[in-house]
């Protein structure tokens, strides 16, 4: 197994001194990494955005449902029925406790929005400035090639 942990290092090493050599592959490589990032992070956006959509139709859903359990418990308590009057009771804190859950999962998300925007805007800097810095390795000669060791 060393001999293949022994290629492989070698073969990395080859590629890093490759890709060294020729500044405009490394720029280019660094470009196709941010844009990764940058659709990444769109996406993760985009999730969030939509998270938070979500809880809200839900807690809007759970509104309605608990009104309905309220007014199920008054005509439980109108009719002398403690016993369903209870159990709507505890329906209606049953969905209270959705509410407040679905409440802090939307709270959540929508706290990491702007961390996510401000990562989004400095994946956006950083490959700007990485595009503007592309025609300047293309134009610049490359280094030449290591000097193989000499046996």
């Amino acid at each position: 197994m060393s001999f293949f942990r022994d290629l492989n290092a070698f073969l990395e090493q080859k590629l890093e001194d490759f890709i060294r050599a020729n500044p405009q592959l490394e720029l280019n490589l660094l470009l196709l990494e941010l844009e990764d990032q940058e659709r990444e992070t769109q996406e993760r956006l985009l999730r969030l955005q939509q998270e938070v959509n979500a809880c809200e139709q839900e807690i809007l859903g759970l509104v309605s449902e608990i009104r309905r359990w309220r007014d199920r418990t008054q005509t439980a308590l109108a009719a002398q029925r403690p016993d369903l009057a209870e159990l709507a009771q505890q329906r209606e804190g049953e969905l209270r406790r959705r509410g407040e859950q679905l409440w802090t999962q939307r709270l959540n998300a929508l706290n990491q929005i702007p961390v996510t925007q401000q990562l989004l805007q400095k994946i956006r800097d950083r490959r700007q400035e990485v595009m503007n810095r592309v025609p300047a390795a293309s134009a610049a000669p490359p280094p030449p090639p290591p000097a193989a060791p000499q046996q």
